[in-house]
């Protein structure tokens, strides 16, 4: 077997690969963005929440499950949601590049240059379509974070 001190020489190639859209920072920074200013009273909003609609952007059968629940007044069948963490790594993107801030440690808070962003973002038509028309739709009032906290408090690890 080589050891280390006998490799006489090192190289690497860069290839050309894809990434997904929604693994990209400013994609993901994009949505926090709308997310804020379309959904959420202040402007603001608890991870988890941030987490249920990014995850219902993620496929259309998750997007049609959040709005039957929602229309159902919360009572319709509805499970766990996943935790991205390709949005954790946006929304500290998001905060360096102070398109958002956190506010007691624990909420997020659109900032000024976020703002600034979204307006961008609601002029552009042909961007985020789908997801604006959902924001729009469900308003600031609808899906509050004590209601997202509710239901995720009812999760359970029936195998665990």
């Amino acid at each position: 077997m080589m050891s280390v001190t006998e490799i006489k020489k090192l190289s690497f190639s860069q290839r050309p690969i894809s990434l997904p859209a929604e693994y990209r920072p400013m994609y993901k920074i994009g949505i926090i963005v709308l997310i804020l200013k379309i959904s959420c009273r202040s402007e603001t909003s608890s991870l988890l929440k941030l987490h249920l609609l990014s995850w219902a952007f993620g496929a259309h059968e998750n997007l049609l499950s959040l709005d039957n629940f929602i229309k159902s007044d919360f009572k319709s069948n509805f499970s766990v949601w996943g935790i991205e963490p390709a949005l954790n790594r946006a929304l500290l993107y998001a905060v360096a590049e102070n398109f958002c801030e956190i506010i007691n440690g624990k909420n997020y808070k659109l900032a000024d240059k976020g703002f600034q962003l979204c307006d961008l973002i609601e002029k552009d038509k042909t961007l985020f379509q789908t997801e604006k028309a959902f924001l729009k739709s469900i308003g600031k009032n609808t899906l509050t974070d004590t209601s997202i906290n509710l239901f995720s408090q009812q999760w359970t690890l029936p195998y665990a």
